[in-house]
């Protein structure tokens, strides 16, 4: 291992960011999730420079490997490496942080995953971790770093001394985030994301952050970095970002990628009369809760180039969303998934299975309420227990030990004891899948043709598939 550099001269901190992740090591996400860079990183790019710091980003999101990680540290030489880090980077975030230090760099994790367990990723050989916003802590350790002093006492760093955890000073809040610089693009390959999603759709898509923070409160959703806070750009900032994307990258699509989208019904008028006033010519989507999406706003929205919404509807039974504590009612599902269907706006929904308490019979109505409306998109997920969840609370006497990070877990596998075993999941994801194929299939089949193959698949469900993976016969009234 190379030694630590000491003490460098006067001068600018030089600080080289890193996203883990690798497109093409996870096909679910790449299915899933469309490819952006890290705003975070970028955001936070930015703000370094803008604080006299020398700044570098390295983005694996298209590379084979990490190998372009050493390349880059020898030819940058940074005082200090950070990483960003989530559930499914876990173990290539871990091979960063070794390459960085066999180059004699200072290496700090920050993001969602490092900030639930920080003590995982300090026993892997990582200095320090930010468990929560990034801006002034990573600049006020950049600065110590290079003055040779370390991370112990910086506000919102987190270090291991002695093997002992050791916390420094809380850090508040950023409160306007009107003062954030615009990301720094530059820092990556702009063209390679615009150049594929133009191949791929004809658009040159760009996604903007307009808030951090959530303020509801889902039983299985982790708030590690910004908690239940929730702050907003204005959106006459916002706009600014918009123009900036269309001016310099000429951008005619944009994902806005805040955790929920509208929460202030006054905001998102405000953000809707710009657009129309500004002439973007942007068409966008967002992701959005059913209990927020009036059809009024929805209409409005509509009219300023919305095309598709990304919807927790997580379950069709309402059992099911109380014990997850959505906040939410069927009905606002209802209302919303008929809303957008008459506004002729995608929607995308997001199921969850195996959380706890389900049954047979909550499935059954989640297939069911999924089948009434045939949403355009969808994704079915097994529940994860993310760490310092209630969800995690709950069940963390009954993890399998297997890793949510592997290729084969996040959402695919099941990592707890259920009330059913994994390969009950597995088929129930199946039936959704058909019954997506056959809701697309409507439209050339006669209904009744339709009809008949949803009944001999539920029918075959009913008598042989669940009673075979459940080890449970059915009841004798069970529907033909």
């Amino acid at each position: 291992m190379t030694e630590r550099r000491g003490p460098g001269p006067d001068g600018a901190p030089r600080v080289l960011l890193v996203d883990p992740y690798v497109a093409r090591e996870d096909p679910m996400e790449r299915k899933f999730v469309e490819l952006y860079p890290s705003l975070g990183l970028l955001t936070l790019g930015a703000f370094l420079r803008g604080q006299g710091c020398e700044v570098e980003i390295v983005d694996l999101t298209f590379a084979r490997d990490a190998r372009v990680v050493t390349t880059r540290l020898r030819a940058f030489r940074p005082d200090l490496v950070g990483v960003h880090t989530k559930t499914l980077t876990q173990t290539r975030a871990i091979e960063v942080a070794e390459r960085a230090r066999a180059e004699g760099a200072f290496v700090v994790a920050g993001g969602p995953d490092s900030a639930t367990r920080p003590e995982t990723y300090l026993e892997a050989g990582f200095d320090a971790v930010v468990p929560g916003e990034g801006e002034g802590a990573l600049t006020d350790l950049a600065r110590s770093v290079r003055r040779g002093e370390g991370a112990r006492g910086i506000a919102g760093v987190t270090t291991r001394v002695e093997g002992r955890l050791v916390r420094g000073p809380g850090r508040p809040f950023l409160r306007d985030l009107d003062a954030l610089p615009l990301p720094a693009w530059d820092l990556v390959d702009m063209e390679e994301y615009l150049g594929r999603w133009e191949r791929s759709t004809g658009e040159r898509r760009a996604a903007v952050l307009t808030s951090r923070g959530c303020p509801f409160d889902c039983s299985w959703c982790s708030k590690p970095t910004f908690g239940r806070t929730f702050r907003q750009q204005s959106p006459e900032r916002v706009v600014a970002e918009l123009s900036a994307l269309r001016e310099r990258y000429r951008v005619n699509y944009v994902r806005f990628c805040d955790d929920v989208f509208g929460v202030s019904r006054a905001w998102i008028d405000r953000l809707l009369t710009l657009l129309l006033e500004q002439h973007l010519d942007l068409r966008w989507e967002c992701l959005a809760r059913v209990d927020l999406l009036k059809p009024d706003l929805l209409r409005r929205m509509r009219s300023t180039g919305l095309e598709r919404v990304y919807v927790g509807v997580e379950s069709g039974s309402q059992k099911m969303l109380d014990l997850m504590n959505r906040g939410t009612r069927l009905a606002h599902v209802e209302r919303t998934a008929e809303a957008l269907r008459r506004e002729g706006i995608r929607q995308f929904w997001f199921l969850m299975l195996g959380y706890p308490g389900e049954t047979l019979e909550d499935i059954e109505q989640t297939l069911r309420l999924f089948r009434r409306f045939s949403p355009e998109e969808y994704s079915v997920s097994i529940a994860v227990p993310v760490p310092g969840t209630r969800f995690h609370e709950s069940v963390k006497d009954r993890l399998t030990g297997r890793a949510a990070s592997s290729r084969k877990a996040g959402g695919r596998a099941l990592l707890y004891e259920a009330a059913y075993p994994e390969v009950l999941y597995r088929w129930e994801q199946a039936r959704f899948g058909l019954e997506a194929a056959l809701g697309k299939a409507r439209a050339r089949l006669s209904p009744r043709v339709a009809e008949r193959i949803g009944r001999v698949a539920d029918r075959f469900h009913t008598e042989v598939a669940a009673p075979l993976l459940t080890g449970k016969r059915p009841p004798a009234h069970a529907p033909p």
